[in-house]
């Protein structure tokens, strides 16, 4: 018999986490569980990615800049918390950190007695530039106490929370999905004729928020180098604050002819295609979904050392080049190197399917049990 499952993420912008748990509700409402995904706020291009068998429901909160403020904050709380009530879960997953304490509480306000699973997908032991980030690790006892398991999406996560008093044994490593096949092929193509304007070089690509984790001006200084010796052009997908000083760094470079930034693109199967190579940057990763993205196309990968998903997705450097964070020389001989000699790319496919949704899908319906 099917449980009644709820998976909560604050928002559904385009982050990591959100579109994971839009694949994971996908997955397990196609097992036959009642799937609800249950969101403070529906805008946001993974509710495209929604399944129909999924059930989704909105507080319809409003975001302020990247968060709900201290009222719509409470709001959101004790909203969940009849939510809850209603609903009566068997299980409950969330993420990312701010929405584990959120919903921790929700549950004891609502004295649900559902299984929680709190999803954890970033480094602890690096400073966020949010307050609801930084509350959320003070007050992680809140999470751990109410947890039934608590879900890490790589070793290294893991261990971040056994250092924070995480029982192991209630622990479950847990690797984000590589996402289905999508069945219709995307429509925002214009980024496509803008690239194919800027000639025939080779095509360096990357793919995240334009946020300082994920460091994009260590990796357009890096590009400014490789360009110093061989022809390309980087095409950086996604959006964020940043943008604009991006833009102007690439001009300030003498680059910004060779460097084009789209914005965000939902479906990146196009964007793997179309790239050369793919080049991941952050200071930190908690997994690192685009690079398993990339090696499923066949595309070879260089990643800087963040903590802690990429070396773990790359066995140490067998699957792609790892390279210091921060280090623009190393970051643009490991590029210049990349496109001197070949890759195998058969062995980067193969590699991503170690990530099947279906083998994700699994281990989060075996805590089900």
């Amino acid at each position: 018999m099917g449980k009644r499952v709820v998976f909560h993420t604050a928002s559904l912008r385009g982050g990591g986490s959100e579109r994971v748990f839009t694949l994971m509700a996908n997955a397990l409402a196609g097992r036959g569980h009642k799937v609800t995904l249950f969101t403070w706020n529906a805008d946001g291009p993974n509710a495209t990615l929604l399944s129909p068998a999924v059930s989704l429901v909105s507080l319809d909160l409003p975001i302020h800049g990247e968060g709900y403020g201290k009222i719509g904050t409470i709001r959101g709380i004790f909203q969940s918390a009849l939510f809850f009530r209603r609903h009566r879960p068997d299980a409950v997953f969330s993420a990312p950190e701010f929405a584990n304490l959120a919903i921790s509480m929700a549950l004891r306000l609502s004295a649900s007695r559902a299984r929680f699973f709190p999803s954890f997908h970033a480094a602890a032991g690096l400073p966020s530039t949010t307050f609801g980030a930084n509350l959320a690790v003070t007050l992680s006892d809140l999470v751990r106490s109410r947890a039934s398991k608590a879900i890490a999406v790589s070793q290294g996560i893991g261990q971040d929370l056994e250092a924070r008093g995480f029982d192991r044994q209630r622990i479950a490593i847990i690797n984000n999905p590589l996402p289905p096949k999508q069945s219709k092929p995307s429509v925002d193509d214009r980024w496509q004729t803008d690239l194919a304007a800027m000639g025939k070089a080779t095509v360096i690509a990357t793919a995240g928020r334009l946020v300082p984790v994920k460091d994009h001006k260590t990796l357009i200084a890096a590009f400014a180098r490789l360009r110093q010796t061989h022809e390309a052009r980087l095409v950086i997908f996604g959006e964020g604050p940043l943008a604009a000083d991006l833009r102007n760094q690439a001009d300030a470079l003498g680059i910004g002819q060779s460097v084009l930034l789209p914005g965000y693109v939902n479906d990146l199967t196009d964007c793997y295609k179309a790239a050369d190579m793919f080049v991941l940057s952050s200071t930190s990763e908690g997994f690192g979904n685009v690079l398993i993205e990339a090696m499923a196309e066949g595309v070879p990968v260089i990643s800087t050392d963040a903590p802690y998903g990429p070396r773990e997705i790359l066995g140490d450097g067998l699957y792609g080049a790892l390279v210091p964070v921060g280090d623009t020389q190393a970051l643009a001989k490991a590029m210049a190197s990349m496109m001197d000699r070949p890759t195998d790319r058969q062995a980067l496919r193969q590699r991503a399917k170690d990530f099947d949704i279906d083998l994700i899908a699994d281990r989060y319906e075996a805590l089900l049990s």
